[in-house]
Protein backbone atom coordinates (compact mmCIF):
# COMPACT_ATOMS: atom_id res chain seq x y z
CA UNK A 1 0.00 0.00 0.00
CA UNK A 2 1.33 3.46 -1.08
CA UNK A 3 -0.28 6.41 1.18
CA UNK A 4 0.55 10.19 -0.12
CA UNK A 5 0.84 13.16 1.81
CA UNK A 6 -0.02 16.26 0.08
CA UNK A 7 2.32 18.16 -1.77
CA UNK A 8 3.20 15.31 -3.70
CA UNK A 9 -0.72 15.32 -5.55
CA UNK A 10 -0.49 19.30 -5.71
CA UNK A 11 2.73 19.43 -7.47
CA UNK A 12 1.89 16.27 -9.68
CA UNK A 13 -1.20 18.08 -10.35
CA UNK A 14 0.42 21.26 -11.19
CA UNK A 15 2.94 20.40 -13.81
CA UNK A 16 0.70 18.07 -15.23
CA UNK A 17 1.79 14.96 -14.13
CA UNK A 18 -0.74 13.49 -11.53
CA UNK A 19 -1.40 10.82 -14.21
CA UNK A 20 2.02 9.14 -12.93
CA UNK A 21 0.51 7.82 -9.62
CA UNK A 22 -1.67 5.59 -11.67
CA UNK A 23 1.11 4.45 -13.90
CA UNK A 24 3.88 3.72 -11.21
CA UNK A 25 1.69 2.63 -7.98
CA UNK A 26 -1.97 1.60 -9.67
CA UNK A 27 -3.62 3.66 -6.42
CA UNK A 28 -2.67 5.22 -4.05
CA UNK A 29 -4.40 6.33 -0.09
CA UNK A 30 -4.18 9.74 1.50
CA UNK A 31 -6.05 10.10 5.15
CA UNK A 32 -9.19 12.47 5.54
CA UNK A 33 -6.61 15.17 6.54
CA UNK A 34 -4.86 15.30 2.94
CA UNK A 35 -8.36 15.37 1.45
CA UNK A 36 -9.32 18.11 3.08
CA UNK A 37 -5.81 20.61 2.63
CA UNK A 38 -5.83 19.10 -0.94
CA UNK A 39 -9.75 19.20 -2.58
CA UNK A 40 -11.81 20.91 0.17
CA UNK A 41 -9.23 23.98 1.23
CA UNK A 42 -8.21 23.83 -2.63
CA UNK A 43 -11.50 24.27 -3.73
CA UNK A 44 -12.25 26.61 -1.47
CA UNK A 45 -8.88 28.75 -2.41
CA UNK A 46 -10.15 27.78 -6.14
CA UNK A 47 -6.62 25.87 -6.67
CA UNK A 48 -7.11 24.76 -10.46
CA UNK A 49 -4.81 21.83 -8.92
CA UNK A 50 -7.78 20.74 -6.32
CA UNK A 51 -10.22 19.51 -9.22
CA UNK A 52 -7.92 17.70 -10.72
CA UNK A 53 -7.00 15.67 -8.03
CA UNK A 54 -10.59 15.78 -6.62
CA UNK A 55 -11.42 13.92 -10.25
CA UNK A 56 -8.60 10.89 -9.16
CA UNK A 57 -10.47 10.53 -6.29
CA UNK A 58 -12.25 6.68 -6.44
CA UNK A 59 -9.44 6.15 -9.77
CA UNK A 60 -6.66 5.66 -8.44
CA UNK A 61 -6.58 7.83 -5.09
CA UNK A 62 -8.66 6.03 -2.07
CA UNK A 63 -9.15 7.89 1.31
CA UNK A 64 -8.31 5.34 3.92
CA UNK A 65 -9.86 6.54 7.71
CA UNK A 66 -7.21 5.81 10.78
CA UNK A 67 -8.46 3.77 13.50
CA UNK A 68 -9.54 6.23 16.52
CA UNK A 69 -6.16 4.94 18.50
CA UNK A 70 -4.27 5.85 15.68
CA UNK A 71 -6.16 9.49 15.33
CA UNK A 72 -4.87 9.92 18.86
CA UNK A 73 -1.21 9.30 18.29
CA UNK A 74 -1.75 11.57 15.07
CA UNK A 75 -2.61 14.32 17.65
CA UNK A 76 0.54 14.32 19.39
CA UNK A 77 2.64 14.76 15.81
CA UNK A 78 0.67 17.77 15.00
CA UNK A 79 2.42 19.42 17.88
CA UNK A 80 5.88 18.82 15.52
CA UNK A 81 4.31 19.22 11.82
CA UNK A 82 1.02 19.68 10.05
CA UNK A 83 -1.88 17.93 10.37
CA UNK A 84 -1.73 15.98 6.96
CA UNK A 85 1.76 14.97 7.41
CA UNK A 86 0.84 13.55 10.70
CA UNK A 87 -2.07 11.17 9.50
CA UNK A 88 -0.18 10.03 6.54
CA UNK A 89 2.54 9.19 8.82
CA UNK A 90 0.03 7.70 11.31
CA UNK A 91 -1.72 5.78 8.12
CA UNK A 92 1.29 4.69 6.64
CA UNK A 93 2.16 2.81 10.27
CA UNK A 94 -1.60 1.54 10.58
CA UNK A 95 -1.31 -0.08 7.39
CA UNK A 96 2.08 -1.16 7.30
CA UNK A 97 2.60 0.89 4.10
CA UNK A 98 5.51 -0.04 1.23
CA UNK A 99 5.90 3.45 0.77
CA UNK A 100 5.08 7.02 1.71
CA UNK A 101 4.49 9.74 -0.69
CA UNK A 102 6.29 13.01 1.29
CA UNK A 103 8.19 16.00 0.80
CA UNK A 104 8.84 18.22 3.89
CA UNK A 105 12.45 17.23 5.57
CA UNK A 106 10.87 17.43 9.09
CA UNK A 107 8.08 15.11 8.53
CA UNK A 108 10.46 12.53 6.15
CA UNK A 109 12.48 12.21 8.51
CA UNK A 110 9.94 11.80 11.65
CA UNK A 111 8.67 9.16 9.10
CA UNK A 112 11.99 7.43 8.64
CA UNK A 113 12.95 7.14 12.22
CA UNK A 114 9.67 5.48 12.31
CA UNK A 115 10.75 2.73 9.73
CA UNK A 116 8.49 4.10 6.75
CA UNK A 117 10.30 4.33 3.08
CA UNK A 118 9.80 7.80 1.91
CA UNK A 119 9.97 9.78 -1.82
CA UNK A 120 9.62 12.97 -2.97
CA UNK A 121 7.54 14.65 -5.84
CA UNK A 122 11.47 14.56 -7.96
CA UNK A 123 11.85 10.68 -7.04
CA UNK A 124 8.44 9.71 -8.01
CA UNK A 125 9.20 11.56 -11.22
CA UNK A 126 12.44 9.59 -11.55
CA UNK A 127 11.00 6.31 -10.85
CA UNK A 128 8.10 7.17 -13.54
CA UNK A 129 11.74 7.41 -16.32
CA UNK A 130 13.16 3.93 -14.51
CA UNK A 131 10.38 2.45 -15.29
CA UNK A 132 10.11 3.71 -18.50
CA UNK A 133 6.97 5.61 -18.11
CA UNK A 134 7.97 9.03 -19.59
CA UNK A 135 10.67 9.80 -21.76
CA UNK A 136 14.09 11.38 -20.71
CA UNK A 137 12.85 14.55 -21.83
CA UNK A 138 9.69 14.80 -20.51
CA UNK A 139 11.63 13.65 -17.24
CA UNK A 140 13.50 16.62 -17.54
CA UNK A 141 10.90 18.97 -18.56
CA UNK A 142 9.24 17.91 -15.21
CA UNK A 143 11.47 18.52 -13.21
CA UNK A 144 12.54 22.04 -14.48
CA UNK A 145 8.99 22.44 -14.06
CA UNK A 146 8.65 21.39 -10.29
CA UNK A 147 11.21 23.84 -9.81
CA UNK A 148 8.92 26.64 -10.74
CA UNK A 149 6.15 25.03 -8.05
CA UNK A 150 8.66 24.01 -5.31
CA UNK A 151 11.24 24.99 -3.20
CA UNK A 152 14.07 23.09 -4.96
CA UNK A 153 17.51 24.06 -4.34
CA UNK A 154 19.79 24.71 -7.62
CA UNK A 155 21.42 21.19 -6.38
CA UNK A 156 18.27 18.97 -5.81
CA UNK A 157 17.88 20.12 -8.98
CA UNK A 158 21.29 19.38 -11.01
CA UNK A 159 20.83 15.93 -8.99
CA UNK A 160 17.85 15.11 -10.42
CA UNK A 161 18.62 16.46 -14.25
CA UNK A 162 22.03 14.37 -13.61
CA UNK A 163 19.85 11.46 -13.40
CA UNK A 164 18.08 11.64 -16.82
CA UNK A 165 21.85 11.56 -18.29
CA UNK A 166 22.89 8.41 -15.94
CA UNK A 167 19.30 7.05 -17.40
CA UNK A 168 20.30 7.52 -21.06
CA UNK A 169 24.05 5.89 -20.67
CA UNK A 170 22.56 2.61 -18.97
CA UNK A 171 20.29 2.30 -22.33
Amino acid sequence: MIISNSSPLILLARINKLGIIKEIYKKIYIPKAVYSEVIVRGKEEKYSDAFIIERAVDDFIFIKELKEENLRESKKLNDVIGMGESEAITLAIQERAQLLLIDNLEPRKIAEVKNIKCRSTPGIILEALHKEKITVEEYKNSIIKLAEYAWLSGDIVAYFLEQADKSRRKK
